[in-house]
């Protein structure tokens, strides 16, 4: 198993609540390209939710001996 420090478990996850909390505070600052900027800072994580949720599963997987195993090509669902 391969030890990841705290930024790069929970780097992205923050990065998308900040932008969230920047698309709701640009939602309540004003009009026109406000709007645009909070619509496009609020639909980011969305959007990378959905291409994370959408692509494919890895095809080898290594045990913990390090030996590569083929896996069956799956789709994430």
């Amino acid at each position: 198993m391969r030890h990841r420090t705290t930024l790069q478990v929970f780097g992205v996850p923050i990065l998308l609540g900040i932008a969230t909390l920047l698309g709701l505070g640009a939602g309540l600052i004003g009009d026109g390209g406000w709007d645009v900027a909070a619509g496009l800072l609020l639909a980011a994580p969305l959007a990378i939710t959905g291409w994370y949720w959408t692509r494919t599963a890895p095809k080898t997987k290594r045990d913990r001996t390090g030996a590569v195993h083929q896996m069956p090509a799956v789709r994430r669902v």
